[in-house]
């Protein structure tokens, strides 16, 4: 009864804190628009297996309703964010509000999975299926249908693509093993990206191959299982981290993590927090865990374990399953190479996810002849690429400036062509 009376007592306690929480914690992408004085629009978009996903439009910025010849930015985030997260720092901090105010028309995308996109045609979030996917199913059936909705809808012939960690391997996956797609993607801005996973570092780097194999065994043993925190947790984690007193303790958590941290705005800790980690299925993290693991026991085998080499490919059923999924006892490996849509690369030495020799070896090699410019950023850890108080100078303008180019140029040429 006494911790009933506690727990109760607390929440009242949360709710009417707002003078140290930020509102925007208990708001959807759409609402925090509003709540900035931007238009949005939520579609709902259906994709070839099924699944129902919440796609997000901001059409143009404050004050701005011209909608028409306009630029087409596609926001795709990463693993255990949603596309909230691309509106999580104040307007003129955060991508989404910084192209709407540009005067693009920008759409989000938000995964299986997430919040927002836990709806299917069949069954539901409930049910053990519907967690059968990994980033391999968003690559082939949500950006898929995604950016087809989006290109119909705004009737234009491609759009520029802004994908952040996971959001890039999914198009590196798709530009891989569908090349006609490149037609629909008019440039590539990839965000920390991250591939073959194998130089890992900080703590994961520390653990080796021990803390992999440990996240292999257990997630191999609950398939199809949603990983997230409740709402309810976050929401109390962001109170917490919103607190003067626990900011550096949150901060030292998120180092922990994921690096040094050195570019957030402390006082919005809170607030991120209120946004992650949302839901994925376990299958998808066993999937980032192959990756990692086969490069791990390529440069430092254990005892009795089988030596296996770099790889970016599909989800590894063992070799009876992948027989049945591929006809093949090995899964297939996705060929960066045959990429051929022009590319920014931003990227950083102090992202322990995307690492440097990762990006040299696997990316800036392989893709040499798509990739236009490369910004390597100073101090900038994982999450960085979309929450820094300097990405909006450091990122998001070079990637508005580029497009506006790019767009000017392409009707310059359009009109020249009907003049003819």
């Amino acid at each position: 009864m006494l911790h009933t009376f506690l727990l109760v007592s607390f929440i009242a306690f949360v709710r009417s804190s707002p003078s140290v929480e930020e509102p925007e914690c208990y708001m959807t992408l759409p609402e925090v628009a509003k709540y900035y004085g931007f238009p949005s629009e939520v579609h709902l978009v259906t994709t070839e297996d099924d699944y129902i996903l919440e796609v997000h439009r901001i059409p143009y910025g404050r004050g701005k309703q011209e909608m028409s010849n306009r630029p087409v930015v596609f926001l795709q985030h990463g693993l255990f964010v949603d596309g909230a997260i691309w509106g999580a720092n104040l307007a003129n901090q955060s991508a989404a509000f910084v192209f709407a105010d540009a005067g693009f028309d920008v759409w989000i995308a938000n995964s299986r999975g997430t919040p927002p996109s836990q709806k299917h045609v069949g069954f539901g979030p409930e049910q053990k299926r519907f967690w059968n996917f990994t980033w391999q199913e968003m690559a082939t059936h949500d950006l898929t249908s995604s950016i087809d909705y989006v290109l119909q809808v705004t009737k234009q012939e491609n759009l520029y693509y802004v994908g952040h960690s996971q959001g890039t391997i999914v198009m590196f996956a798709k530009l891989s093993e569908d090349p006609d797609f490149a037609s629909k993607v008019r440039h590539f801005y990839a965000l920390a990206p991250v591939a073959t996973v194998s130089h890992i570092g900080g703590l994961y780097r520390l653990f080796g191959y021990r803390l992999f194999y440990i996240a292999e065994f257990i997630l191999d043993r609950i398939p199809n299982t949603p990983l997230s925190l409740p709402k309810f947790i976050r929401r109390l984690f962001g109170f917490f981290c919103s607190l003067p007193l626990a900011a550096d303790i949150c901060s030292l958590d998120i180092g922990f993590i994921q690096g040094p941290e050195k570019m957030l705005n402390m006082t919005r800790l809170g607030l991120y927090l209120c946004h992650t980690p949302v839901a994925t299925s376990s299958k998808n993290l066993l999937h980032w865990v192959q990756a990692s693991l086969l490069t791990i026991f390529e440069q430092s085998p254990p005892m009795n374990m089988a030596v296996k080499s770099k790889k970016f490919g599909k989800f590894d059923y063992g070799e009876k399953g992948n027989m049945r999924e591929y006809a093949e006892k090995k899964p297939p490996l996705y060929d960066v190479q045959k990429i051929r849509v022009p590319s920014t690369v931003f990227w950083s030495r102090d992202d322990i996810f995307a690492d440097v020799q990762d990006i040299r070896e696997t990316l800036l090699h392989s893709m040499n002849d798509t990739i236009q410019t490369t910004y390597e950023l100073s101090h900038y850890s994982h999450m960085d690429f979309v929450l820094a108080v300097n990405a909006t100078d450091d990122i998001y303008r070079p990637i508005v400036a580029q497009i506006r180019k790019d767009f000017v140029m392409r009707n310059a040429l359009r009109i020249g062509q009907k003049a003819t």
